[in-house]
């Protein structure tokens, strides 16, 4: 099939799914509004002719922002996934996968165990927190493997975050068991939500955001040529180590700001990259604005299903994420095994 007949077959679909979605996010919920109000109250907001006094405009205004941020949250997971896997030629690699989530992880639960609940508008300090660990653990991962001088190998890399992560992971649950009052406040932070979030929060992603999705779509081409080998990157007269370096460096910037703002959400940067390449392959320059698509798609529903799953209560967007993805993938490996992927 070529290239064309791809996208026609994926886009289209996905964009109409996508804003589907989107409509059934903004009207289901604690409480339900009908489709025609939906509609009429969202012209409203665009025309700006909408009050305060309508509860249909308020409750649109909270559930516009959280749409659109599980919307970006997921896009930005998704595409990293893609770039990951691409870089490290790994169909099991994921953008939490050189450390960088466990590194946020760890942050934000020391920010909730010291008790720092200083915020200014769309920052806490749980989130500055999050976002600067993700960050410190990448740059680790790349110290300890010595990118920074070109000597770093996909395999060194990948055992390099695979054992930050595991010391992260055995960090956070030290402080959790000498501060048991926080615990349910980290377990929940840890899961991931979008409950409280808004404009604040939204406002910091979109720049991170924006500048990891530019980024990924700039290195299409090395993806592609890595995915043939390290080689292929050398004959284009680029060192492996550096590119290494430069791409993921970009999307652990995009990966710390979203776990930062929803927490550790997992799955849809391992799943989504693998059911776009059905549709448009795996050519880079359509598969990480597809896999955007599918990731957004994903964890907008993941995020409508925790709210209304089982009302009143919120259920955590990591744990209905990881209970649709790991099914899925654990069907498709015993079906077909890796090279179903």
């Amino acid at each position: 099939m070529t290239a064309k007949k791809y996208n026609s077959v994926f886009f289209y679909p996905a964009l109409l799914l996508l804003m589907l979605i989107i409509v059934l996010s903004l009207s289901l919920g604690a409480v339900r509004i009908p489709l025609w109000d939906t509609f009429r109250a969202i012209g409203e907001i665009i025309s700006k002719k909408s009050t305060e006094s309508d509860p249909y405009i308020v409750i649109l205004n909270l559930r516009i922002l959280r749409t659109m941020l599980a919307g970006i949250v997921g896009a930005s997971l998704a595409s990293a996934g893609a770039v990951f896997q691409g870089l490290f030629r790994n169909p099991l690699a994921d953008p939490y996968i050189i450390g960088t989530s466990s590194g946020s992880a760890f942050g934000a639960v020391l920010a909730i165990v010291l008790g720092w609940t200083v915020s200014i508008p769309g920052f806490s300090a749980i989130s500055a927190m999050a976002f600067l660990g993700g960050i410190i653990a990448t740059l680790a991962v790349y110290l300890i493997t010595g990118v920074f001088g070109s000597r770093g190998d996909t395999v060194t890399l990948l055992l390099a975050g695979t054992a930050l992560s595991s010391l992260f992971s055995s960090l956070i649950a030290i402080l959790v068991a000498i501060k048991d009052k926080q615990l349910h406040q980290a377990y929940f932070w840890l899961l991931g939500s979008f409950s409280g979030r808004g404009l604040g929060e939204l406002l910091v992603l979109l720049i991170p955001a924006l500048l990891g999705f530019i980024a990924a779509l700039a290195s299409s081409r090395i993806l592609d040529l890595f995915s043939a080998g390290d080689e292929s990157v050398i004959m284009l007269g680029l060192d492996p180590g550096k590119a290494r370096l430069v791409i993921g460096a970009a999307m652990a910037l995009t990966i710390s700001a979203s776990v930062s703002t929803a927490g550790s959400i997992g799955f849809i940067g391992l799943i989504a990259p693998h059911i776009a390449r059905r549709f448009v392959g795996p050519v880079h320059k359509w598969l990480i604005p597809a896999s955007a698509v599918t990731g957004a798609i994903m964890l907008i529903a993941a995020d409508l299903t925790a709210r209304t799953l089982v009302p009143p209560v919120e259920l955590p967007v990591g744990a209905v994420t990881a209970l649709i993805g790991a099914p899925y993938f654990l069907y498709k490996i015993s079906k077909h095994g890796l090279r179903s992927l």
